[in-house]
């Protein structure tokens, strides 16, 4: 799979981190941000939406949600994308 450029992918550093980078690519000119989770990081993903709407308020919709999973040798990994898009006010 491709790298996307309008997607945050959520990791080890803080959720600030996060919030900040989609933030940043709303600033570049994307008008919608996926952000991703994996594993253990998909509570944190959802941490990083709640933050932003909280930082951007009204600036900010969400426009899906998709939950699945991936197999990885005998385990399956759920994953979450939350698409998010910059509303102009």
């Amino acid at each position: 799979m491709a790298a996307e450029e309008n997607v945050v992918i959520v990791g080890k550093k803080s959720v600030t981190d996060y919030v900040l980078a989609t933030i940043l690519l709303f600033n570049e000119g994307y008008d919608e941000v996926t952000i991703r989770g994996q594993g253990p990081n998909v509570s944190k993903a959802v941490d990083v939406y709640n933050a932003l709407v909280n930082r951007l308020q009204d600036g900010v919709e969400l426009v899906g949600v998709s939950i699945d999973s991936i197999q990885r040798g005998r385990r399956l990994v759920p994953i979450i994308e939350i698409r998010v898009r910059r509303k102009i006010v």
